[in-house]
């Protein structure tokens, strides 16, 4: 399994630096998305900046991009 990095940013970033294991792609996304879920569910926005201005960079461990998303388009997708 490959490790990523699941990075917050607005005005600042936040990044992860312990890597969560994955199998693959699906996997990397399906916990992409939660954790963004998760996180909206239980306050409005984080270092004073609502989830409006928030998106996740998910990354492997040689620092390549993986995904990328805005927070608001996880519970867009839980939606539909």
């Amino acid at each position: 399994m490959a490790k990523f990095h699941f990075n917050g940013s607005s005005s600042n970033v936040l990044d992860d630096e312990e890597a969560t294991e994955l199998p693959d792609p699906g996997a990397v996304r399906q916990h992409a998305r939660t954790v963004a879920s998760e996180l909206m569910y239980h306050c409005d926005g984080m270092l004073g900046r609502p989830w409006r201005e928030w998106s996740m960079t998910v990354t492997d461990d040689q620092g390549n991009e993986v995904l990328s998303f805005h927070f608001a388009e996880a519970t867009e997708q839980a939606k539909s």
